[in-house]
């Protein structure tokens, strides 16, 4: 079904791949392409097709594919397509509501033409689409594209950019615009994407396993970059279960607050709890991150983190990971359980290469970390900040039921002394009362350190 018999343009806005079209408050695509929808799903063919030819479609309101067995689609995309390249489709999300409808695509239950409503959709397929996203809320999150109860479904080879009308201040981004958004129980798959500029959650996937079951979502081949807002600013966050990402590229994120103050933020991946009101609490498990490097990061590359007493992320798995040139920590654990890493490089990070630390303002007896395995991590020049000698290039454990296998802490200049420490152990403060706590039943064992010192239980500077 092509689409653009459906479109409803003015005389003077003929169909085009010219960007002026954006600035017509005359010209709206959304109706047509619902339209078009329409009439596809009325065919009897197992899987109906929207194609959408090369050219610029002005998206007021989202466009809502609320069919199974259906696929959105435009030219094929190369990675290298340049914004506005006339030779791709291209949606532009000019909303007319951006509190409450900023994208270009909703995935969602709703009524159909014969009066029902599905409980759930299955495998609705988004391909080969630019989109530009010129505006968006600032009190009610909302996403470019968002899947909301769908099974088996397909975000392929898409390039989501944030290009505002008027240019802007990244603090002055809307604050609660993500890019691509899973939730209420949606799985399948996020390939070939790349996420640039938009101003919270380059890709965030937020299905509550308590309520909506535990659909499997793959995320691979994707890059995500500039993600620098003013609130958030994490290139990917996962609180769903069952996710694994694989060979993507996460970089230069930050964020912007208003406040000019603030470092939660910024992160390559943040896989964290999360507690709505009157809900229960979203708890991220089973995660698979493999062969995907985090950079330039004005947050820490990878982040686990947990604000709820009783619930942290657990079954997280991380393999041939790499997290460089970050402005804080290369992998900050301050919540998780059954947690492994397999060959995790950290280097030239600002702070630690590796912090674990199990501080926090939770009641003193809340659990935190537990059960984490580091299996030869290469640790390598961290703690940029301090200078140009790093005063601790390696590993710092504040907490217990640790275990560090192998692998190498180092230290490449040779002409600073002293060269910093390799894993250190300390002790640490939690709670209102700040109560104390020692590590314990941690295991360190045949960790090679480079111009560092040998592994260490340090002085606790509390006592």
């Amino acid at each position: 079904m092509d689409v653009l018999p459906y479109l409803q343009r003015p005389a003077e806005w003929p169909f085009s791949a010219d960007p002026d079209v954006d600035d017509s408050c005359t010209v709206d695509d959304s109706p047509g392409i619902a339209k078009a929808i329409e009439c596809a799903a009325s065919l009897s063919t197992m899987r109906r097709t929207v194609y959408f030819p090369a050219g610029r479609y002005v998206v007021r309101t989202p466009i809502r594919p609320h069919y199974d067995d259906l696929t959105l689609t435009g030219p094929e995309l190369s990675a290298d397509a340049v914004s506005g390249d006339p030779d791709t489709a291209t949606l532009v999300a000019v909303p007319c509501n951006p509190e409450q409808f900023p994208g270009v695509i909703q995935v969602d239950t709703a009524l159909r033409a014969d009066d029902t409503i599905p409980e759930e959709l299955n495998e609705v397929w988004i391909r080969n689409f630019q989109v530009a996203l010129t505006d968006g809320p600032r009190l009610r999150a909302n996403s470019g594209i968002h899947v909301n109860k769908c099974s088996n479904c397909l975000v392929e080879n898409v390039i989501m950019r944030y290009e505002p009308l008027v240019e802007e201040l990244p603090s002055c981004k809307p604050s609660n615009l993500d890019g691509i958004t899973f939730s209420l129980g949606s799985g399948g798959t996020i390939r070939n994407v790349i996420v640039d500029g938009v101003p919270k959650g380059g890709i965030y996937l937020s299905s509550d396993a308590a309520v909506h079951g535990t659909p499997s979502i793959e995320v691979e081949n994707c890059e995500l970059k500039n993600i620098n807002g003013p609130v958030g600013a994490t290139a990917l966050k996962i609180i769903a279960a069952n996710v694994t990402v694989r060979n993507c590229e996460i970089h230069h994120n930050q964020l912007h607050p208003v406040n000019g103050s603030g470092v939660n933020g910024g992160h390559g991946i943040q896989i964290f709890t999360q507690a709505p009101l009157n809900a229960p609490v979203a708890v991220p498990a089973d995660i698979r991150i493999e062969n995907t490097y985090f950079h330039h990061n004005a947050g820490s590359g990878v982040v686990l983190a947990s604000a709820t007493p009783g619930y942290v992320p657990t079954g997280i798995r991380f393999y041939r990971v790499k997290s460089a040139y970050n402005q804080y920590y290369g992998v900050n654990i301050q919540a998780g359980t059954d947690v492994e890493m397999k060959d995790v490089w950290a280097w030239g990070n600002g702070s630690y290469g590796m912090y674990l630390t199990a501080k926090g303002s939770l009641p003193a007896s809340t659990f935190r970390i537990g059960d984490v395995i580091l299996e030869d991590p290469l640790v390598v020049d961290n703690h940029r900040l301090a200078g140009s000698c790093p005063t601790n290039a390696g590993i710092r454990i504040e907490a217990s039921d640790v275990t560090v296998l192998g692998g190498e802490v180092a230290a490449c200049n040779e002409e600073c002394e002293p060269q910093g420490k390799s894993v250190q152990q300390m002790c640490w403060r939690a709670g209102p009362d700040n109560t104390l706590f020692y590590p314990v039943g941690n295991v360190v064992s045949g960790v090679i350190a480079t111009n560092t010192s040998e592994p260490e239980i340090g002085d606790c500077p509390y006592d």
